[in-house]
């Protein structure tokens, strides 16, 4: 009796475990499980084909994550502008925000608001401070693209005479960096090129075709315009084209095929470049995500493994920008009337 007694209570004990057992598994959460991405997408203007052409990309790698994006692209190309977006993406539940930034410091408060609230935080295009993101993903080095811009302008200026700059904002981040660079490599390089102006056209093409105009007649001696920015560069080339400056006033800078293919093609000399910007949105979701589910680490030297749907590299390595940690996005290229064909965006 004593024996099928104790058996019965054994049984129930281990009933009693086991059943404990199933319910603490029942309530763990699974150590793989990922947090579903909101991504608001937040360009300099909404309007830019440029930023068009990167929330493609951007698209493409939400699709590939099974992620929710929205492109919120203000319609003034202003720091205040984007602040609005920052502040309502965040309260609507956004937990990534993939921004190309106006100013690189008036959008920081915002910025390290929402990320004390979980928010990831991609730069890519146009920097902000480092206190106000975790990465920037850079179209090129910085010193690549103003070293490019230098050498093109020279040549287009037979490596002497005046120049001028058709730049977008007086506090773009990405132009003003650029442009330094551009003139450190004038000073080594080219040193009987010299810029005598430099305009702000606001990334809207009347009032760069206005300063393109301005330029020219102000500094009639003046053999190339550099325009570092995709709106104004087509500006420029526009009036050039259409001007009796053709032929005498040539224009360079960073443009997409698209937008520059007929002049590139007339007969104006035009020269562009540019990266995959549409890859360049792709690169960026795909960072966010390592570092929101991958745990990855953005410090300066670790690698970042691309997307499977990467256009470009397989990997990236973390290196020290201009203001703060950075990847490269890849090799710019440069359309010619020989090239410009093959290029759709």
């Amino acid at each position: 009796m004593e024996r099928k007694r104790g058996t019965t209570l054994k049984k129930k004990i281990l009933a009693v475990i086991a059943i404990g057992a199933l319910m603490a598994t029942a309530f763990v959460a699974p150590a793989s499980a990922k947090t579903k991405l909101k991504i608001a997408h937040i360009p300099k203007l909404g309007t830019i084909g440029y930023f068009q052409a990167a929330d493609k990309g951007v698209q493409r790698a939400c699709k590939e994550l099974k992620a929710t994006c929205a492109y919120k692209g203000p319609t003034e190309i202003t720091a205040a502008a984007q602040v609005k977006e920052i502040n309502a993406a965040v309260q609507s539940g956004y937990n990534v925000l993939i921004i190309a930034a106006n100013d690189k410091d008036a959008l920081v408060p915002a910025l390290k608001a929402a990320r004390k609230k979980g928010v990831t935080v991609v730069t890519y295009d146009s920097d902000v401070a480092k206190a106000g993101r975790s990465i920037f993903v850079n179209q090129a080095s910085s010193e690549g693209i103003g070293n490019a811009l230098a050498d093109s302008a020279a040549d287009l200026a037979g490596d002497s005479g005046e120049i001028a700059v058709l730049s977008t904002t007086p506090d773009a981040t990405n132009q003003n960096v650029w442009i330094d660079y551009m003139n450190k490599r004038l000073a080594s390089a080219h040193p009987n090129v010299k810029v005598v102006a430099t305009a702000y056209g606001l990334d809207k093409p009347e009032e760069s075709t206005t300063e393109t105009q301005g330029l020219i007649q102000k500094y009639p001696n003046i053999k190339a315009i550099v325009a570092p920015t995709s709106v104004g560069i087509v500006a420029a080339a526009k009036y050039v084209s259409g001007s009796s400056s053709k032929g005498k006033v040539f224009v360079t800078g960073l443009g997409l095929p698209n937008d520059m293919k007929t002049y590139i093609k007339d007969g104006s000399g035009a020269q562009a470049s540019l990266w995959d910007v549409e890859n360049f949105g792709y690169v960026a979701v795909q960072i966010a995500n390592s570092i929101v589910n991958k745990k990855q680490s953005v410090k300066v030297g670790k690698k970042i493994k691309s997307g499977k749907g990467d256009h470009g590299l397989k990997k990236r390595v973390v290196i020290k920008g201009a203001v703060g940690n950075e990847v490269i996005l890849g090799p710019a290229t440069v359309f010619t009337a020989d090239n410009v064909d093959n290029y759709d965006f």
